[in-house]
């Protein structure tokens, strides 16, 4: 199993989008709340989707609020973390 899973946006407030595969518990809240970006695996982990399709802003931060573990983290252009807040 890979640890993490991160994806990369060349727009927008979030820029990188990190799922920490370790502490998902494949509830697959973010994968209904943002489709486009979070994929659920035979594993029944989540991971971002590496075509680089991704949702729109608001609705990445829904999917990583629906999250139960808090396991996806979203950086902004500076890498500041967005989401969580810490």
């Amino acid at each position: 199993m890979v640890d993490e899973s991160t994806g990369i946006k060349k727009d927008g407030k979030v820029r990188k989008i990190v799922v920490d595969r370790v502490s998902c518990i494949g509830a697959r809240s973010c994968a209904i709340a943002a489709a486009k970006t979070f994929m659920i695996d035979e594993e029944n982990l989540a991971y971002v989707n590496p075509d680089g399709q991704f949702d729109d802003d608001d609705t990445i931060v829904r999917g990583a609020e629906a999250c139960p573990v808090l396991a996806i983290h979203l950086y902004d252009e500076n890498e500041k973390k967005i989401f969580p807040p810490s």
